[in-house]
This record gives structure tokens, sequence and C-alpha cells, in this order.
């Protein structure tokens, strides 16, 4: 009995002793629960997390500075500023191999040492560290900020301080332009820069820095400030409104860039679009805001070869609209060397009243081959050749096409007010029946509607309508799916081909709009980059085709023989007839000449030989 009660003494004695180590367990096991792990923030805030393990080894000796905040993942206020520090460094993420955004836990027992050290006092607490920094230097320390431009303005001012003082010498330069002249601004350019932006602003800004650390990854391009204290170079160069924006380029003049808002994202997207600009003028290997010739052909060829003959049949509204679209081209559409190839069409379909698209595909073909060659160049896009096959293209095309049509129709009845709508009618009735997206013809039909498209009562107004209608569809599909990358869909046109289109405030100054319109689309200045006329086309094919061109008119206009004869034909006809006159002559002649000679007298020298002169 005695030895059974000590057997369960023992037992009771090893229950109680497990059962307090499992609940000291547990307690300790809850408190650690109750402590950040991780702290306030992750590698995705894009917040270097430091630690007493890396602290040193990170912020000391590096080319980069650092700007560290100090806190207490316990403390209310680092929780309210810890959204504040992580956008922060979204803000100022294109700085990175600048200045690094960074971060240590102070709540964090393995962390005392350091905070110790470094002697943080209050939470949080933010200090910068400099360019190739070393111990025992503690770091800049920096105020308290509510917002993000606080901190990145201050950011700038120690960045400024660290330049000044012969550091940062890898970084680009953010101090001031003192120069008072540019004509020596290539000197210190790397040749790899083919761009210098000088960005004059008032003396409390940081717009410039801003940019210049924004964009200094680019290459091609170097941005320097201009302080509105630095008179003369502003007097030099005629800047009275802070911000301006001045380029250079090494082989051009400086050019005015007008900045739509003058922010730093709206500065930003000047220069951008710019830059864009030029990339894809060299990336075709050409230059300018040109119309092209092989831009309008192929959109013509497209339309006439493709998405009409869709049809199995065209009659009654689609038939008047083929009609006025056909007409529009064979008055107004450049062809390089004459419009009776469009005339003939034209003429051909005002006598139908219905055609099937077979039909109208065969009068294509057969006025192709019996006028050619009908174009000046190959079939390929130039100011419309997008990144990828499935980008811009034919739509690109039709918008160009139709500009200059309304451009040269303006041009040609400037004076007249006769059928204002006559290019903006045609295009409205093409779209509605004929182009492919029926989406898009369905937008353009509502757009036409609600823009009172036919109200227009000049020819100048209706320039500026499809331009208006042009630019409300880029917005509407600016970051659509259909949007090629390279090439943005933008308001047109852009700052750095007419900086004066656009008034102080962003709005649009129409006139210049209308001005710059009527520049880049009319015909006499189309740019033939690419077609065969530049390859010096053989002189006597090109008089031959004008003599096919010219037979082709006689008969079309019904002044033709009542067998079905074709030019080549013609051409035939025209040549036997030609030799046979030439015969018929030479053969009259002869008659003419022996009849002479038989009526000439003779002299007798001999009595017995008569000799005649010949």
């Amino acid at each position: 009995m005695e030895r059974f009660d000590v057997t369960l003494l023992l037992k009771v004695w090893l229950i109680s002793i497990i059962t307090v180590n499992c609940n000291a367990a547990t307690t300790k096991e809850l408190y650690k629960n109750q402590i950040p792990t991780q702290g306030l923030y992750n590698a995705s805030d894009n917040v270097i997390v430091l630690n007493v393990t890396n602290f040193k080894s990170s912020v000391y000796e590096d080319t980069k500075g650092w700007l560290v905040e100090f806190y207490n993942s316990w403390c209310g206020f680092c929780l309210r500023f810890a959204p504040v520090w992580k956008d922060f460094a979204n803000n100022i993420y294109a700085w990175k191999d600048i200045v690094v955004v960074a971060a240590i836990d102070c709540a964090d027992d393995d962390n005392n040492p350091i905070c110790r050290e470094y002697e943080i006092m209050h939470y949080p607490m933010l200090k910068y560290f400099s360019v190739n920094a070393h111990p025992p230097s503690l770091g800049v320390l920096m105020g308290k900020y509510d917002n993000v431009n606080e901190l990145r303005y201050n950011l700038i001012a120690l960045l400024e301080r660290e330049q000044q003082e012969g550091r940062g010498t890898l970084w680009p330069n953010i101090t001031p332009y003192r120069n008072y002249e540019t004509t020596n601004i290539w000197k210190a350019v790397s040749n790899t820069v083919k761009y210098f932006f000088l960005l004059f602003e008032k003396t409390d800004s940081h717009l410039g820095a801003e940019v210049i650390l924004d964009m200094h990854k680019i290459t091609t391009l170097q941005i320097r400030t201009v302080l509105s204290d630095n008179e003369l170079l502003c007097e030099t160069n005629k800047v009275t409104n802070f911000p301006s924006l001045i380029v250079f380029s090494r082989n051009e003049t400086q050019k005015f860039l007008k900045i739509g808002i003058p922010t730093r994202e709206g500065v930003y997207n000047t220069i951008k679009d710019f830059m864009i600009s030029k990339e894809q003028s060299e990336n075709l290997g050409i230059t300018g805001d040109h119309l092209y010739q092989l831009d309008l052909e192929n959109a013509l060829r497209y339309s006439i070869i493709h998405e009409i003959p869709l049809h199995k049949v065209i009659k009654d509204e689609k038939m008047d609209a083929l009609k006025k679209y056909l007409n529009v081209l064979a008055e107004y559409f450049p062809l390089r060397y004459g419009n009776i190839f469009l005339e003939t069409i034209s003429d051909i379909i005002k006598k139908r009243s219905n055609i099937s698209g077979e039909e109208f595909s065969q009068i294509v073909k057969s006025m192709e081959e019996e006028m050619s060659p009908i174009y000046s160049g190959p079939s390929k896009w130039i100011g419309c050749k997008g990144s990828n096959e499935q980008y811009r293209g034919y739509p690109c095309g039709l918008w160009t096409m139709f500009h200059m049509l309304t451009v040269n129709f303006a041009i040609r009845n400037k004076d007249v007010e006769h059928e204002p709508r006559k290019v903006l009618e045609a295009m409205h009735g093409y779209i509605q029946h004929f182009f492919g997206c029926a989406d898009c013809s369905q937008h353009f039909v509502q757009m036409a509607s609600k823009n009172k498209m036919f109200d227009i009562s000049n020819a100048n107004d209706s320039v500026l309508w499809l331009w208006s209608a042009h630019n409300e569809v880029n917005a509407r599909l600016s970051g659509d799916d259909t949007e090629d990358p390279k090439y943005k869909k933008i308001q047109y046109p852009a700052t750095q081909h007419c900086p004066n289109c656009r008034y102080e405030n962003g709005t649009w100054n129409e006139e210049n709009v209308l001005h710059y319109l009527i520049t880049k689309y009319n015909s006499k200045g189309i740019n033939y980059y690419d077609s065969i006329d530049k390859r010096k086309d053989n002189v006597n094919k090109m008089k031959i085709r004008q003599e096919r061109l010219v037979l082709s008119k006689y008969i079309n206009n019904n002044k033709k023989l009542g067998w079905d004869f074709t030019i080549f034909d013609i051409s035939i006809c025209v040549v036997l007839y030609v030799v046979s006159g030439i015969i018929l002559t030479l053969v009259c002649i002869k008659f003419a000449v022996k009849r002479t000679y038989r009526k000439r007298t003779y002299i007798s020298l001999f009595p017995k030989y008569d000799f005649y002169f010949c």
C-alpha cells in the first residue's frame, strides 16, 4: 500500500512538472506571436530592409547615398508614417542608383546596438549617409515630413549639396547651368548624347532636378536647369515664362518645346514625346513630320482592291456612297502620274445603278493593267508603319488620306462655299458602308452626329472638324489593346511639330492648328521617300504610259469605235495608220519624180546614142 502511494505521488509530480512546462511554453509562444517578425517593410515596397548584420556594410563606402528611416514597429506614428515612406520610395525609384531608401526596425532586440550607436532617441528618425561615407559618420539628420513632396524636395537639396562639395561626380549634374551663352554646350557632353535640353525655371523650383533624375538613364539626352536669376541667358533666348524648355540637336538649331502642363509629369511627357518622335523618324530612316505618298497610295490600294470588292452587291445607299467616294478621289487624290486612272473608274461607276464587288474588282484590275504603272512605289507603309504588322497600317493610312483630301479641297475652294462638306460626306459614307471594322464604323457615325459634322459651313471648318474627331478617337483608344506600344495615341500635333498650336493653359490655338494642318497635308509638300520616281524610272516608259493614258481617257469619254477594242489594239491601229500614211506618201513622191523625168529634154552629142541626165 505504501509502495503504491509512493508510485502514485511520483506520477502526480511528473504530470505537474509537464503541465507547468507546457503552460510556460504556450505563454512564451503566445508572447512571441505578439512581436512582429518582419517589421513594417518588405522587398515589394522598394524599401531596403537593414539590420545589425548588413547596416554598416551597406551604408558605408558606397557610390550611392543612403536615406535611412530608424523606426520602432510598436510606435503609432511610425505605423502612420510607413505608407508615406513606401510612397516616397516608389516615387523616386528611378533614382535608385543614386540614392537608396532604406529602413531599420529598432524594436528588434538584435538591432538595439545599431540604434544605440547612431543615437536614435525618437521614432521615426531619418538620416542621410553621404556617398563614400566612413565610420564614425552617424549620418545627416533630416527633419520630419508629412508628405512625399516635402521628402523629395529635401532629398534634392541634400544631393545638390553633395555635388557642390565634390561628391556624386558620377551622377547627372543637377546644379544649375551658370554660363551666359550656349555656344559651348557640346564641349563636355558625351558623344552618345544627341539632344541637349535647357529647362528654365524659377529659383525656388525643384522641377529641373526632378526631371533630370527621372530621365538620367537615357544616354541619348542630357538636361540642365537654368534659373530665372540667370538674366542674360534668359534674355538671350527670349525666355520670359517659367518653366520653359529648349532643345538643342547636334545637327540642328535650337527649338522651343511647348510644355503642356508645368509639372514634373508634364515636362517629363514633353521630353518623352519629343524623343519618341525622333526615334520613330530614325527607325524609318527619315526625319521630320511629313505626308508620305506611299502611305496615301497604300491606303488607296487597300480600299479599292480589298475593302470595296468584299461586298457581294453594291446598290442604293452603298452605291451613292461609292460614287461620292470615287468622285472625291478622282478630283483630289494626288496620284503621281495624273488622276486619269481614278477618273476612269469614277466615270464607269457613275453610269451604274448597282455593281457587284467582283465586277468592281475586275474593273480596277483591268484599269491597272491597261494604264500601268499607276503607283509611284511599292506597297508599303512609311509614316504609318507600326512596330508590328498588327498595328497602325491601313487605319492610319485612311486617316492620313482623308486629312489630305479635306486640306486639298479647302485649298482649291478657299474662296468658294460650294459643297463645304463634300470630302467629309464622302468619308462618312465610306466608313459607314465599306470600312471593315464595324465597331469603328459605328463610333465614327455616332461621333459625326454628336459633333454636328453635317452643320459644317466652310472648307476650313471641315479640316478642323476632322482633326478634332481624330484626336477624340485617339483619346478613346489611348491605352487600348489596339494601341501600338511604340507609337502612342497622343493629342496631335505634338509640341515639337507645332510649338504654337497650344496656348499657355494647354488649350488649342485653332488658327495655328489650321495652318499646321494645311502645311502638312498640302499635296504640294508630299514626301516621295522610297518612291520609284526617286530611283529615276526610265523616261521612255513614262512617255509610253502617258500615251496610254490619253487613249484611255479618249475611250472612256465614249469617243470610241463600235468594236470592243483595247488600248493595245488601238495603239496597233494607230501605228499601222501612220506606217500606211508614210508608205502612201513615198509612193506618191516616186510617181511624181518619174513623171518629171519623162518630161525632161536631152542633148544629143552623138548621133547614135541618147544619154538621159538622171
